[in-house]
């Protein structure tokens, strides 16, 4: 039998040992320590039955300031993960997108609305102003002529270009779910830096592939798909993570794609690849850095 203050004692010391516990009153006036996990029932008796035989030993009194310690750190735990737990409250409000999310799909469909329809198929060196303005290069010959000469937002509007309502749709729902979650966990600020670099760096890849003529969202999608493939694998406790099927659907279409098919219209490949390799890079970084060193 025990007596509150020897049940705390008993507890603080079973939590020095990593033995979950908890103390309750019983109705009799005796106190009972209660060992949460039945793995570890075995080791919770024997320190029951080591302490009864002296309640009184240097290691149980010293156990009291180090449990607090320990019980301070787990709070803390508790409470960073509880930040990455998303709530439909901490979601922004309109239909679940994050605001920077939400942002970039008005503007890839109010790109279409302006210019009142998609671009022709097979041509870009058109009168359309709109598209005209968004593409990275109109030039057939010299590297990013426009860009050298102060047009630098064409390094990242070709983003907002889509060739088809299919290429659209399949692009922003993409974007809306990897969009939102990183939004959500890492916020607006990161986002918007993955989706500066992931766009420059693969347009200007996919310029000297194939050259001005290309749009869409898609490798921005695989950036920000490889950032959260990566981080879930080696970092867990980010709370990004992908279901295996959505990974085998992303990986199944990006070497679909590679394959050039004769019924698939022309694919920016390079954009793919490069947004991929950033993401995957970006994700598993300074997780996978810190196994390497610590293992």
């Amino acid at each position: 039998m025990l007596d509150e203050t020897n049940a705390r004692t008993l507890g603080d010391y079973l939590t020095c040992l990593e033995i979950r516990n908890s103390i309750e009153s019983e109705s009799d006036g005796n106190w009972g320590v209660w060992v949460h996990s039945e793995d570890q029932l075995e080791a919770g008796t024997r320190a029951l039955n080591e302490f009864l035989a002296n309640p009184r030993a240097t290691k149980y009194q010293q156990a009291t300031e180090k449990a607090a310690a320990i019980r301070k750190k787990q709070e803390k735990e508790e409470t960073e993960f509880a930040k990455r737990v998303v709530t439909p409250d901490k979601m922004w409000p309109s239909f679940g997108l994050g605001p920077l999310t939400l942002v970039l799909i008005l503007a890839c469909v109010g790109v279409v609305v302006v210019a009142r329809g998609f671009p022709p198929e097979g041509e870009y060196l058109i009168d359309q102003p709109v598209y005209r303005n968004l593409y990275i290069s109109l030039r057939m010959s010299g590297f990013l002529t426009e860009v050298r000469h102060g047009e630098y937002w064409r390094l990242i509007t070709p983003i907002f270009i889509h060739m088809g309502l299919w290429h659209l749709l399949f692009n922003m729902l993409w974007l809306k779910d990897l969009g939102s979650m990183i939004e959500a966990r890492k916020g607006s600020l990161t986002l918007a830096l993955m989706v500066l670099i992931v766009a420059v760096l693969s347009n200007i890849a996919q310029f000297l592939d194939t050259g001005g003529g290309f749009g869409g969202m898609s490798g921005v999608v695989y950036g920000l798909f490889g950032y959260v493939w990566m981080r879930g694998r080696y970092d867990p406790a980010s709370g990004l993570r992908l279901h295996p099927t959505n990974v085998i659907l992303m990986v199944g279409w990006f070497f679909l794609c590679l394959a050039r098919l004769p019924f698939m219209p022309d694919i920016a490949n390079a954009a793919h690849g490069v947004g991929l390799v950033i993401g995957m890079i970006w994700g598993a970084g300074p997780p996978l850095v810190g196994k390497l060193f610590n293992s």
